[in-house]
């Protein structure tokens, strides 16, 4: 696949994670001898692109369950006339999933769910030949960068939607919910993750949610809104910690 002229930076083996002491998309690059020094060193590493500073943007059609499948999605929105295109660059992703390529000059966004099972994406996203499980990321066809569109109005015009409702709700006045709503989106970045997970797990305990929708919230958030994520031996980690406590607090309660 042809990433001539766009950013790109190294991903852990068989991961979305960045290598230790790797930054992510913030340490993206054009540099070849840069690229060259990192495959060099570990050639099977997974390959991460910049989104924003290709002005790229990303549809990423996921297929987590029943009641989220971005294909179902799609076809609901080619019955109200909002088809997406098929001509530009797509890839397979190793869950079965579709990323759609498309050209888009607006503001960085990383917007989960905007459509049940998809996600709209302009920082940064995994490109073949990534592997994840030992599954590849594939192109579709035999198109590559080079054959991205425009992205089209309609999803621009959702873009520019969610922007202005998130407008309008800034002069409300936030409640809790509001505020640990607003907090989960904002996600966080090196050196404050496991403090913010910690936190946020706690806080959704605190509001009364069960300890497996805690669990899978806590995955989500790690993948959607954290940068770089952790390993996922880590969530577990911090999940099962609160759960204890939480444990021992209602078993005090109850003495």
């Amino acid at each position: 696949m042809s990433i001539k002229g766009h950013q790109i930076f190294p991903l852990a083996n068989n991961a979305k994670q960045p290598p230790k002491n790797h930054h992510g998309y913030l340490e993206a690059t054009c540099d070849q001898e840069t690229i060259f020094s990192w495959y060099q060193a570990n050639p099977f590493r997974n390959l991460g692109l910049r989104l924003d500073t290709s002005n790229l943007l990303v549809v990423d059609i996921d297929l987590h369950s029943e009641n989220n499948n971005g294909r179902q999605s799609l076809l609901t929105l080619k019955k109200h006339g909002m088809i997406l295109p098929n001509d530009t660059y797509i890839e397979r992703s190793p869950n079965g999933g579709l990323h759609y390529f498309f050209s888009f000059t607006g503001k960085k966004v990383h917007k989960a769910n905007v459509w049940p099972g998809i996600d709209l994406l302009t920082d940064f996203t995994v490109i073949a030949p990534s592997e994840v499980d030992g599954k590849p990321y594939q192109p579709v066809g035999n198109r590559n960068l080079a054959n991205i569109k425009p992205a089209p109005g309609w999803i621009i015009d959702k873009l520019k939607a969610t922007s202005e409702v998130k407008a309008v709700s800034s002069v409300r006045i936030k409640k809790y919910t509001g505020k640990l709503l607003d907090k989960i989106v904002a996600g966080t970045g090196q050196g404050d993750r496991n403090v913010w997970l910690t936190r946020l797990i706690g806080q959704l305990f605190m509001v009364g949610a069960e300890p497996e929708t805690v669990k899978q919230l806590a995955y989500v958030f790690n993948e959607k809104f954290i940068d770089p994520p952790l390993l996922e031996n880590d969530v577990r980690t911090i999940f099962n910690s609160i759960l204890r406590r939480e444990v021992k607090t209602i078993e005090y309660s109850n003495q």
